[in-house]
């Protein structure tokens, strides 16, 4: 009985493993722990200082933070790529296990069930495994 105790004990274990995603979220006010699950996603909004547009940056919560879009004007999305490459195409590529934005108008995360605001800050997200 012990034995078969201790398998299931660790066939869940590892199952809870690969379903979660522990975070930590850094903000000028504090750090907190997330618990975020792997199909859920996530997005971030803010205002281009420059062009004054907003952005939206969407993805996915994998093993990593993956499969990044970003909505915004063709004037901003050529501010940040020089009007050389499609910025969708070369973030969609990408995956991270960490995130760092730092806006002076505000900027709004959501990840899963969690949401915050910041203005004139910066935040910062790290995933604490990634498999």
């Amino acid at each position: 009985m012990t034995k078969r105790y201790l398998l299931i004990t660790a066939a869940v274990l590892v199952c809870l493993f690969m379903i979660l995603k522990p975070a930590i979220v850094k903000l000028e006010s504090g750090t907190r722990l997330l618990v975020l699950l792997r199909w859920q996603s996530g997005k971030i909004q803010f205002v281009n200082s420059v062009t004054e547009k907003p952005v939206s940056i969407h993805f996915q919560i994998g093993g990593f933070f993956q499969q990044f879009t970003v909505l915004t004007d063709e004037t901003t999305e050529a501010y940040y790529t020089n009007g050389i490459y499609s910025m969708n195409e070369a973030v969609l590529k990408e995956s991270t296990n960490t995130l760092k934005f730092c806006s002076i108008k505000g900027i709004s995360l959501t990840l899963g069930f969690y949401s915050f605001y910041l203005k004139d800050g910066c935040l910062e997200v790290n995933l604490l495994w990634t498999i």
